[in-house]
């Protein structure tokens, strides 16, 4: 049974969320009321997936996102940002601090389920642990000079190693696997992400990108290899680093 942690300071807020999600069956839901109490809750008892508000008083839902991107164990946790924050620089502050996901309020009831269950399947996905001593070595998918860890989560290029979130793997793991293919982001969407045809704003995508880039710009690296277009993006499988 999947868990997941509901954060809002709002009573309300919880009541909503808590009737929407129990509405998708077999799902265990715990509550917080603020960052810093979801904090030790997802310490003594790691969720499968944590829906927060941004909006709160003690520790904001970025601040709360950020913590949980730094501590060991917490760090590949899902995130869904549930806030009524929705300006495009609000969204974007999300995905930098690593949030998988983010809902404006007012929320559809369905697209909040759909997204949710698009998440908790990234979530099933994922290796257990002792899967990866039961079955030796991890090995490591490639594709020109992007090579990937899935089950460190880390990504590599040209030299630089860096730390990806969950919805970045899903997103470089089909470049990788769909190499020299020119896919749009509503493909993305549906392909790399498992959302339903119509769920999801493209714009997730384009921050993740516009974040996974960052990333390695701050390691010192630009990503030549992973071109982008009217048409899409493409991960160039051939493409050389100047001498």
């Amino acid at each position: 049974m999947k868990k997941i942690l509901v954060v809002d300071d709002e009573p309300m807020a919880h009541q909503l969320v808590n009737a929407v999600l129990r509405a998708m069956g077999e799902i265990q839901l715990d509550s917080a009321y603020g960052g810093a109490e979801a904090l030790a809750k997802a310490l003594a008892d790691p969720p499968d997936l944590i829906i927060s508000d941004v909006n709160m008083p003690d520790m904001d839902g970025l601040a709360l996102t950020q913590k949980l991107r730094e501590t060991p164990g917490l760090a590949d946790t899902l995130i869904l940002l549930l806030t009524a924050r929705g300006e495009a620089q609000d969204r974007y502050e999300g995905f930098l601090q690593g949030a998988d996901d983010y809902l404006t309020k007012p929320f559809d009831m369905l697209e909040l389920q759909l997204r949710v269950k698009a998440l908790l399947r990234r979530a099933g996905a994922r290796p257990a642990a002792g899967d990866e001593a039961q079955a030796g070595a991890p090995k490591a998918l490639a594709a020109g000079p992007l090579t990937l860890d899935p089950d460190r989560y880390q990504a590599q290029a040209l030299g630089a190693d860096v730390r990806v979130t969950g919805t970045e793997l899903a997103i470089l793991r089909y470049f990788v696997t769909h190499p020299d293919r020119v896919v749009n982001a509503e493909l993305l969407l549906k392909e790399a992400l498992d959302y339903p045809p119509g769920v999801g704003n493209p714009q997730v995508i384009h921050t993740h990108l516009k974040n996974i880039r960052g990333k390695f710009r701050q390691a010192g690296v630009e990503l030549g290899f992973l071109t982008s277009s009217w048409q899409g993006y493409m991960l160039d499988s051939q493409w050389k680093p100047e001498p």
